[in-house]
């Protein structure tokens, strides 16, 4: 595709939110045409992550930004994301929705995907 990203799966400098790297690394992979990151729960909130991952994605800052809980209650996905089942069964947790556009994937194990909107989608 002429068109397409010059970069396959090309990692990304990330700065957080006032300074703190809320995420270890970002990820783009072209033939998929999703972003990748991945974050220590415990060290930040998902919904800090998710915020941090979509300004490096759309290049506004996280004052333009829609406000997150107008899509998704943020204190309800930190605690779902974070929740660490025990016993046996430690099923991971996965919590998708649509935000600024682009589809977040967020996961118990630490891991954002964003899915870029397709080609033709004007939505």
């Amino acid at each position: 595709m002429p068109d397409s990203p010059q970069h396959d799966r090309d990692s990304f400098e990330l700065g957080g939110i006032d300074g703190d790297p809320p995420v270890r690394s970002l990820t783009f992979d072209t033939d998929e045409g999703t972003y990748v990151a991945e974050f220590d729960s415990d060290d930040v909130s998902p919904s800090v992550a998710v915020i941090s991952v979509v300004t490096k994605i759309t290049g506004q800052s996280a004052a333009d930004l829609r406000p997150l809980h107008h899509v998704v209650d943020p204190d309800a996905l930190n605690r779902i994301v974070r929740h660490r089942p025990s016993g046996p069964s430690r099923n991971e947790r996965i919590v998708e929705f649509t935000y600024q556009g682009l589809t977040i994937q967020l996961s118990s194990g630490g891991v954002i995907e964003v899915s870029l909107p397709r080609s033709g989608n004007t939505g």
